[in-house]
């Protein structure tokens, strides 16, 4: 084992990252984007020997003189990881996915032999979770990730791209109509509120599924701003150049992320719920109403 690889949980992106990371010797750990502090002192007072990587989650800027001396190398492109771009040890790139990032640098060092099939894989996988043009192929396999789970994902692709077999087409399919029947039901529990020049969106969901076609049917249809709250306390927020979601998440959620698409926590103070949900959303229409923000 070459050591430790830090990367985000329940995230395409952060579980191609770990695919890439098994394939080069190094044995991955899943945290959500606010845990990878901890996951790093844990480690370091565990097993203070093997190296330690990040891909896809950061350290603030406060805490990185404390963890920085544990860590290797962090490889991130989340806007909200900007801060630390001067830092030896970090490499973040904002136009690339996380993935991405750590094929590179696994590519670099030699731990993975560069192919079309990795190229192939990474391509479709930053497309998705940049949610650029002809992001569809990711989508598909975020998809599949989600239901079948990441050792699904890393026995099928762990040395890239490679077909889908005709049960997994079958599954994509029953999927697809799933999240069809998902969006509309989602779409019954908006809130729409409105700060200067911003029309926002809530929903607080009562079940697990997937935030991007959701908060996308809404801002294609006139939503600046939409944020999605899961039962466990999470946060997730998407945005048009109105809002700098990331920012938001960062000042009243202790999160952060892409300018665009961010997430967050329920302040410990506010109890996950449908009720304390308004609150989360009366905080987000005073912080938007509040001068200089935007």
């Amino acid at each position: 084992m070459r050591g430790y690889l830090i990367t985000h949980a329940q995230c395409l992106d952060g579980a191609t990252a770990a695919v890439i990371g098994l394939a080069g010797g190094l044995q991955p750990i899943f945290v959500e984007p606010d845990g990878a502090q901890q996951a790093v002192a844990e480690l370091a007072q565990r097993d203070p020997r093997p190296p330690i990587y990040l891909a896809d989650v950061s350290i603030p800027l406060c805490a990185w003189k404390t963890s920085q001396p544990h860590i290797t190398a962090l490889l991130d492109h989340h806007a909200s990881a900007l801060a630390l771009a001067e830092e030896p040890k970090a490499i973040i790139v904002v136009g690339r996915a996380g993935s991405h990032l750590m094929y590179d640098y696994a590519a670099e060092r030699k731990w993975i032999d560069p192919s079309p099939d990795w190229n192939r894989l990474v391509a479709m996988v930053e497309a998705y979770d940049l949610w650029a043009p002809q992001h569809e192929f990711g989508q598909n396999l975020d998809r599949l990730f989600r239901h079948l789970g990441f050792e699904w994902y890393s026995a099928r692709f762990g040395q890239g791209w490679v077909p889908y077999r005709a049960e997994e087409g079958l599954v994509l399919a029953g999927l697809i109509e799933e999240e069809v029947a998902y969006v509309q039901r989602a779409l019954t529990r908006v809130q729409t509120l409105t700060a200067p020049g911003v029309r926002a969106a809530g929903i607080f969901l009562e079940e697990e599924g997937s935030v991007n076609p959701v908060a996308h049917r809404l801002l294609s249809t006139g939503h600046n701003l939409v944020v999605v709250a899961k039962p466990d306390g999470r946060l997730s927020a998407r945005s048009d150049e109105h809002v700098d979601a990331a920012r938001l998440m960062a000042d009243l959620f202790g999160g952060g992320g892409h300018a665009r698409a961010a997430g967050g926590r329920f302040p410990p103070e506010v109890k996950a719920g449908p009720t304390g949900f308004g609150e989360v959303m009366d905080r987000i229409v005073a912080y938007l109403t509040a001068p200089g923000v935007g």
